[in-house]
C-alpha cells in the first residue's frame, strides 16, 4: 500500500480539522472496549499497540508523508479529496503545515499490552503535545481501530482456548506437560489477507507455541523482539493433505503403501499428522494402522491421524479408544491413561470452543488423559464465537463494543469537558467517558477507570508508548505473553 499516510482514513476526518471550536488547542481522547458480547468473557485482552506504532506512525507516515516534498502531498492529496468531497470543500493547509512540522505531534499513553482489561476501561489515552495540531487526535481514529480491534479480539480468543487447556491439562495431565502445546493455529487460508493472518497468528501464539502460518515467525521478530529460534514459538508441523493422499493412493491403489513409506522412508525420525479420512477413516484406524503397528513402535516418533469430517465430539473420543486398545500405553499420575508416545490424534476440522471443550469432557469421563489429543483451530473459530448455548458471536469491533472517544479539550486556555450521552440510547452503550481518565488497580487488583479529571493523571496504569514520532518503553514478546500467563502483572 502506497496511499499517502494522512490519507489512511474515512472521508469525514478529513474536515474535522475546521469543525472543532476555535481556539481548540489541546484534545484527549480514549480508545476503550465498552461492552462484551459474549456472555463468558468479560474481559479483552489488550495486544498490537507496538506493531502499529512502528509499522504506520513511524514507518509509513515518514515514507509516505514526512519525506515526500510539498508539491507531492500537495498533489496527491488534491486528487484524492477532489474525488472525495469536490474541489473548494476542504481545507489543504492543516495538512501541509503538519508535513512542515515533520513529525506526529501527539502522545499515546496505553495500557501494557497482554493486559486482561474490563469493560469500561480504557487502553490507549491520545492527546497532542503541540497547540496547532489539536485535530490530529481524532484524526487517528480510523487507522487505530481497523488495526488494532482485531489482534485485540484474536488475542483474547487464543487465551479462551489457553484457559480451557490450562483447565484439563492441570486436571488430567502429568504437571510436566504444557497446554501452550496443545492447540495449533490453523486459520491462514481462511483469512481475508496476509496482513490479517500475521496479525491473526500472532496474537494467537501469546497463548500458545504452535501456528502453522509461517510469516508470523517475521512479524514476532520485527516488531516485538522474539527470536523464534530461541523461544521455540511459532512451532509447525510435518502433515500430509489430501492431495498427497489420494495421489498416492491412485499410484500405488491402496493406502497402506504410503503409510509405511512415511514411517520408514520419509520421516524416519520425526513426528508428522496425517490426514486420514480421504476415503475411510474406520478402516484407517481398524485395519491399517494395526498392520503398520510394528512400523509404529519403532518409529522414532509420534504419527498423529487426522480426521477431517464428521462428528468432532464423538469421532475424537471414539478414535483414541481404538487407539488405545490397538497401541495401549500409560496411566499417568493424576490416574488417566495416555496413548503410547508412538501414536495419537489431532483434529483439524471444526474445532471451536465449544467441540473442544466437550472432547476433553468426554476423555476425562473415560479415563482419558486431555494431552491424546491436540488441535488445530481454523479461520472460523477466528471469526464467529459460539457459546455455550448454541449462539453466534460474529468476531467485529462491536463484539467488544471498541470506541475512540474525546473527553477533555482546551479552548484559549480553559478546560472543557467532552462527553455524549444520547438519550436514545436505551442501552447506555454509547455513553462516553467524560474529562481525563484515572485508569488504576484497585485493592482487589482489578483494573478501574475514574473520569472526570481537568488534567492529566500520571500516577496510573497508562504509560507513554509514543510521542512527537519517537516510541517508548518496547517490550519483547516474552515479556507480553508473561503478563497475560499471570507469570508477571503491572500495578
Amino acid at each position: 500500500m502506497d496511499t499517502l499516510a494522512i490519507l489512511l482514513s474515512d472521508t469525514y476526518k478529513q474536515v474535522h480539522h475546521n469543525m472543532f471550536p476555535r481556539g481548540l488547542t489541546k484534545l484527549v481522547s480514549y480508545w476503550t472496549p465498552r461492552r462484551s458480547m459474549l456472555k463468558e468473557q468479560d474481559h479483552m485482552v489488550f495486544f498490537g499497540l507496538q506493531a502499529f506504532i512502528k509499522e504506520y506512525l513511524i514507518t509509513y507516515f515518514k515514507r509516505d508523508f514526512f519525506k515526500l516534498s510539498t508539491d507531492e502531498v500537495q498533489e496527491l492529496y488534491t486528487i484524492s479529496m477532489d474525488i472525495q468531497l469536490g474541489e473548494g470543500n476542504y481545507d489543504i493547509s492543516p495538512i501541509l503545515k503538519l508535513h512542515e512540522l515533520g513529525y506526529l505531534p501527539i502522545q499515546i499513553r496505553a495500557l501494557p499490552e497482554g493486559t486482561l482489561v474490563p469493560m469500561g476501561v480504557p487502553c490507549i489515552e491520545i492527546t497532542n503535545t503541540h497547540p496547532d495540531f489539536a485535530w490530529v487526535v481524532q484524526w487517528i481514529e480510523c487507522i487505530l481501530q481497523v488495526e488494532l480491534w482485531k489482534p485485540c479480539a484474536h488475542a483474547t480468543i487464543g487465551h479462551m482456548y489457553r484457559e480451557l487447556a490450562n483447565f484439563y491439562y492441570k486436571k488430567t495431565c502429568d504437571d510436566i506437560l504444557r497446554p501452550e502445546m496443545a492447540c495449533s493455529d490453523f486459520g491462514m487460508r481462511g483469512m481475508s489477507c496476509m496482513e490479517e493472518a500475521e496479525r491473526c497468528s500472532v496474537a494467537w501464539l501469546l497463548s500458545f507455541d504452535k501456528t502453522s502460518t509461517i510469516p508470523a515467525i517475521d512479524y514476532l521478530d520485527k516488531y516485538y523482539f522474539n527470536d523464534c529460534s530461541v523461544s521455540h514459538i511459532g512451532i509447525g508441523a510435518i502433515s500430509t493433505e489430501h492431495a498427497v493422499m489420494a495421489s498416492n493412493y491412485a499410484v500405488d491403489g491402496d493406502e497402506i503403501t504410503f503409510v509405511k513409506r512415511l514411517l520408514t522412508e520419509l520421516y524416519p525420525n520425526a513426528s508428522f499428522s496425517m490426514v486420514s479420512d480421504t476415503y475411510d477413516y474406520w478402516n484407517m484406524i481398524d485395519n491399517i494402522l494395526p498392520a503398520c503397528k510394528k512400523e509404529i513402535m519403532q518409529h522414532n516418533g509420534k504419527l498423529l491421524v487426522r480426521p477431517d469430517s464428521g462428528d468432532m465430539v464423538e469421532i475424537s473420543v471414539k478414535t483414541i479408544e481404538k487407539l488405545w486398545n490397538t497401541f495401549e500405553g500409560s496411566v499417568n499420575s493424576k490416574g488417566y491413561k495416555v496413548l503410547d508416545p508412538h501414536i495419537g490424534i489431532i483434529y483439524g476440522d471444526g474445532c471451536t470452543l465449544n467441540n473442544v471443550k466437550k472432547v476433553w469432557e468426554e476423555l476425562e469421563k473415560k479415563g482419558f488423559a486431555a494431552n491424546n489429543i491436540v488441535f488445530g483451530v481454523g479461520a472460523f473459530c477466528f471469526s464467529a464465537i459460539v457459546e455455550p448455548d448454541g449462539r453466534m458471536v460474529v468476531v467485529t469491533r462491536d463484539m467488544f463494543g471498541i470506541a475512540m472517544k474525546a473527553t477533555f479539550g482546551e479552548v484559549n486556555g480553559q478546560p472543557i469537558m467532552i462527553y455524549k450521552d444520547p438519550k436514545t440510547d436505551v442501552s447506555h452503550l454509547k455513553k462516553s467517558h467524560k474529562g481525563c481518565c484515572h485508569v488504576y488497580y484497585d485493592e482487589n487488583g482489578e483494573l478501574r477507570c475514574r473520569d472526570g479529571y481537568d488534567s492529566f493523571v500520571y500516577d496510573g496504569a497508562l504509560k507513554t508508548v509514543f510521542k512527537d514520532g519517537e516510541i517508548y518503553h518496547t517490550e519483547i514478546f516474552k515479556e507480553i505473553r508473561d503478563r497475560l500467563n499471570g507469570r508477571n502483572k503491572d500495578e
